[in-house]
């Protein structure tokens, strides 16, 4: 078996490479592959970007106008309810769970 260390490949590739495209080419092909490295990473960043700014969005709820203020863990689905008819302008006072998902299904929908 052969034993090439990693210099060796990056030499044998370099001379593949000439052997393929041509000397006179070789400029040409390493900057579009420049180009092409050069779009992935702002497309990348891009990417992040958008989803940093959707995650910053999410805690706030800002993408339906809705700022539920947290006090902590809440111990049942009923309170849960609750908190989110209170700041949509809700009374839960008196109403029944299906009722009160079936309001807030509406109010949330008319936004």
């Amino acid at each position: 078996m052969i034993n090439i260390g990693g210099s060796e490949w990056i030499i044998i590739v370099l001379l593949f490479l000439i052997l393929i495209v041509g000397s006179k080419h070789l400029p040409s092909l390493g900057r579009s592959i420049g180009k092409a490295v050069g779009e992935y990473e702002r497309a990348r960043a891009s990417i992040r970007r958008e989803l940093d700014r959707m995650n910053a969005n999410t805690n706030t709820n800002t993408s339906i106008g809705l700022t539920i203020p947290i006090k902590g863990p809440v111990s049942s689905e009923r309170e849960k309810l609750e908190a989110v008819a209170r700041a949509l302008g809700i009374d839960p006072n008196g109403v029944s769970d299906d009722e009160l998902r079936r309001l807030l299904h509406e109010r949330l929908n008319s936004k």
